[in-house]
């Protein structure tokens, strides 16, 4: 039993929480996770709702923002990108352009983009809908060169790269200059390189929003046991926050563009306990450690002293992916001794979040 108000507590307010998913088969294979994004996007265009959408896309190493225009400009911006980026010029932009844009962006892209909106009149007749996907945390530029080096992969010799994509949980796929492609499945990557937190930027260390809770929709992986069993081509979590989010949702429904089924917000944080535990039970812990500030803990105490446990491992690990000697071992170390390593700490959130749940 969860406790009282837990819900609005880890992932905000909200209408209605979902399952869903593309209904075209190869955007749903294509994206990260399920697809619905963009294929709400393209209802949204072919409704005539927007005029556009701030994505991002890859451009060989690097994600660049840009205003997609068409499904054409939104199959190329499909999947997770993992990687720093700012929207802030974009902005500008859309200021330039008449018409009605969507937005899709990370919590501190959304974030940013509300305080923005609040003092321009200007940029709220431009921006009907925001979307925002769940986030952990991004990875830091060196923690990108290490999973490159750890791939033989020269900066150089990449003609286009993906994080994720080719069914669920997806792959990473690079193609080269010379012809050549490299892949590998995305937990082969993340699990040993990045789930321990290493290469976590301190943006990201001290965040709070994991479930974008400041946008009108939220959107992100339906990590559940029964989903995971079953699904190779994808399924999101879809979170409604407002009304015209929710019409937006059902309409997108009805035209075919998108399946839903309803679940409560307990499956969304069973499904994204980890990433949770990170932004709301260890982050007051991270504080008090880094920055000497007190913290008044509710959590029983084995709870809490899991959680300060696996805050200071978390520390411990940021801190020393960070540094060259960090990185440099990272890099070194066999991916079978990184995966152990990733799977004890694993283990050890997972206990703590048990306690902190009771």
């Amino acid at each position: 039993m969860l406790p009282k108000n837990i819900e609005s507590q880890l992932i905000g307010s909200f209408i209605y929480c979902y399952l869903g998913c593309s209904e075209d088969k190869h955007v749903r294979w294509a994206a990260s996770s399920g697809g619905a994004v963009t294929s709400i996007l393209m209802f949204m265009l072919k409704e005539k709702m927007i005029d556009g959408a701030l994505v991002v896309k890859m451009e060989g190493l690097k994600p660049r923002p840009f205003i997609a225009r068409s499904p054409e400009d939104l199959i190329i911006a499909m999947g997770s990108k993992y990687l720093p980026v700012s929207i802030t010029s974009n902005l500008r932009e859309l200021l330039e352009y008449e018409g009605r844009y969507a937005v899709v962006g990370l919590p501190c892209h959304i974030r940013f983009l509300k305080k923005v909106l609040a003092g321009s009149k200007g940029l709220q007749e431009r921006i009907v809908l925001l979307l925002g996907l769940f986030c952990c945390r991004v990875i830091s530029p060196p923690g990108f060169k290490v999973l490159l080096r750890k791939l033989n992969i020269r900066e150089d010799d990449v003609k286009d790269f993906k994080f994720r994509g080719c069914g669920w949980p997806g792959k990473l796929h690079v193609n080269l200059i010379n012809g050549r492609s490299v892949s590998m499945p995305f937990f082969s990557y993340w699990r040993p390189l990045y789930s321990p937190y290493f290469f976590t930027p301190r943006m990201c260390a001290f965040c709070s929003d994991m479930a974008n809770e400041e946008a009108d929709i939220s959107f992100g992986d339906a990590w559940l046991p029964e989903i995971m069993k079953k699904d190779s081509l994808g399924s999101s979590i879809i979170i409604s926050r407002t009304s015209r989010a929710e019409k937006i949702l059902q309409e997108a429904q009805r035209k075919g563009f998108i399946r839903l089924a309803k679940i409560g917000g307990e499956k969304v944080i069973e499904a994204q306990w980890r990433p949770l535990f990170f932004k709301k039970i260890t982050l007051p812990m991270r504080v008090m450690l880094t920055r000497n500030e007190s913290y008044r803990s509710t959590l029983n105490p084995l709870g809490l002293l899991l959680s300060s446990i696996c805050a200071f491992l978390q520390i411990v690990n940021m801190r020393f992916s960070e540094s060259h000697l960090g990185a440099h071992v990272i890099e070194k170390l066999p991916i079978k001794l990184l995966i152990f390593y990733a799977t004890l700490h694993a283990i050890l959130e997972y206990l703590s979040w048990r306690q902190v749940m009771r």
